[in-house]
């Protein structure tokens, strides 16, 4: 295959999910068409990178991928726009969902052709459906669903938050589809007849799955966003007003209590997930952190302080 998804990404064949996880969003970064405006290479670069993760993070896809690069497929490319020949003779073409189909929709299964399939890929091939005899060969049917179509857009964490429309290019065909606010991972839309074509003149239909990044500083879990927040020792023992940055960039006033203890979390309501009813809670934690050096100061007032509790 001309794009190794392994060094596209730059780790090892042996990466664990973390480690792809951590490559991709390093790449993603730098080069996302944010950062890089009207630079064509590195739009390519990143749309190459998003592909490359799609597949090696879906364990499924990721050991079909594995057995078709063993196999020693060649001359492949993205989306199924390239196809390849593999040392048997055999021509396939990679989907956009990232796995592999062979590309004449009927074939005879004699001449080994399902010993070799059922080896490499663990079933029949695409398309096979149940057998009908003629003309000395068994011919099957399609599955309805091989003219399906499967495309996973990500969105940032901010535009989970805020909603809209997600627009990608399909075959030259712009595809613009709304999704609302507090949409979550893995969410999936069905656009009927933007499928492949059937033999019956209709199309199949698209699939697509929305997958939202993750976020530094805020982690979803339902309704509410969890956030960390470091206090000193001193202002979670005498208490102190501070300010925080929500989920949508809003600057909020936080009062820390007196008498506050390292993990407790302080609840600011109505800043989580919104949705058309209801909008959940934003969670601080708090990590108090010890000074690591006192004046002298300091110190004899924390003695005093001490000596008062110890009589």
């Amino acid at each position: 295959m001309q794009q190794d998804f392994y060094k596209t990404l730059g780790v090892d064949e042996k990466a664990d999910a973390n480690a792809l996880k951590k490559a991709y969003r390093k790449l993603a970064r730098e080069l996302h068409p944010d950062r890089n405006p009207d630079d064509a290479t590195a739009e390519d670069r990143f749309k190459e990178v998003q592909h490359a993760y799609e597949t090696l993070s879906d364990p499924a896809k990721r050991k079909q991928y594995d057995r078709m690069k063993r196999f020693g497929g060649m001359g492949g490319g993205r989306g199924g726009s390239s196809p390849f020949e593999t040392r048997s003779g055999f021509r396939y073409r990679q989907k956009p969902d990232g796995t592999f189909e062979r590309m004449d929709p009927e074939f005879d299964t004699g001449a080994g052709f399902s010993d070799i399939f059922d080896r490499f890929f663990g079933g029949a091939g695409p398309g096979m459906g149940e057998p009908a005899s003629g003309h000395g060969r068994t011919r099957r049917q399609a599955d309805p669903k091989t003219y399906d179509r499967n495309r996973t857009v990500r969105i940032a964490f901010d535009r989970m938050l805020k909603g809209g429309k997600i627009s990608f290019s399909l075959d030259a065909e712009k595809i613009s589809i709304p999704f609302p606010k507090g949409v979550k991972d893995g969410h999936k839309v069905r656009i009927r007849g933007k499928g492949r074509p059937t033999p019956n003149g209709g199309r199949g239909n698209l699939y697509v799955t929305i997958r939202v990044e993750d976020d530094d500083q805020f982690v979803r879990d339902g309704s509410s966003i969890h956030t960390h927040l470091r206090v000193s020792v001193f202002d979670a023992l005498l208490g102190a007003s501070t300010h925080i940055e929500s989920p949508n960039g809003k600057r909020l006033k936080l009062t820390i209590p007196e008498g506050s203890q390292p993990g407790e979390r302080l609840r600011v309501k109505g800043h989580g997930v919104p949705s058309d009813s209801d909008t959940g809670d934003l969670i601080v934690h708090l990590d108090i952190f010890l000074p690591q050096k006192l004046t002298d100061e300091q110190k004899d007032l924390i003695r005093q302080v001490q000596n008062s509790n110890e009589s």
